[in-house]
């Protein structure tokens, strides 16, 4: 399915230049839409052995102001243009998750908000399948969803969605899988439950360290020197985490 021929194409890429030329945050968002609209309808229409919808708030879809208006912004419209007119089948498994993905990532930086893939019930495998064409055991597959490896919180059997496999072995979008899971993770916690994970972290970190100070564990290290300094960063991270969401429920009380 291709719903946008060439003349579509180059009328809408002389529009996004032009709304971002004068920076018209009206235009700019008029063609944000617009494209978004496109790839949803397209995908759907494309896709409809795997995506049964793509849900999203449509009431007011509010626009991040600083990314849309951005440079980022525009190049990314301008790319999207060109995929839609690339837009066939088939796709493979693999293709249609990084598109996938892709959106998603997208939509959370025009809008801060969620948007949830629903799919076909034969487009899922069970937990075991997985794992198998992993190479890996049951164990550690939940290891791995508890990281981001996609999955679905249903009560059939069927929880794996197939392009979370290849996505998996993919280096890049190994890692965009497991932001947009903590992206997402992110946006339906209350600020309650995130302080409550970030303790628990940095509990763990006690743990590891033996200590109830952390940072004892830090002190006199030149943090620059350090061969892997991750848990100083993820730690300190944790701390300013804390901070702002205690300050943020206080506020709100």
């Amino acid at each position: 399915m291709k719903i946008m021929t060439a003349t579509i194409f180059e009328e809408t890429e002389k529009d996004i230049e032009k709304a971002f030329k004068l920076q018209s945050k009206p235009k700019i968002e008029k063609e944000t839409s617009y494209v978004l609209s496109q790839i949803i309808v397209t995908m759907l229409g494309t896709f409809k052995d795997r995506l049964k919808e793509i849900n999203f708030d449509t009431t007011y879809l509010h626009f991040n102001e600083r990314y849309i208006l951005s440079d980022k912004n525009r190049l990314a419209l301008l790319e999207w243009l060109k995929r839609l007119m690339l837009f066939s089948i088939p796709t493979t498994d693999l293709e249609f998750g990084k598109l996938k993905l892709d959106l998603e990532d997208w939509y959370y930086q025009i809008s801060g908000k969620d948007i949830d893939f629903e799919y076909r019930e034969d487009y899922l495998i069970k937990p075991k399948q997985a794992a198998e064409f992993l190479g890996v055991s049951n164990v550690t597959l939940n290891k791995y969803m508890k990281q981001g490896f996609e999955h679905i919180d249903t009560s059939s059997h069927n929880k794996i969605p197939k392009h979370a496999v290849d996505l998996w072995k993919d280096p890049v979008y190994c890692i965009k899988m497991q932001y947009l899971y903590q992206e997402k993770k992110r946006l339906r916690q209350t600020p309650e439950e995130r302080l409550s994970e970030v303790y628990e972290e940095l509990v763990q970190f006690k743990k590891k360290y033996k200590t109830p100070y952390i940072e004892k564990a830090f002190e006199g290290i030149d943090i620059d020197e350090m061969d892997d300094p991750s848990d100083y960063y993820e730690w300190r991270d944790l701390l300013e985490e804390e901070k702002e969401i205690t300050n943020k429920i206080i506020g709100e009380t």
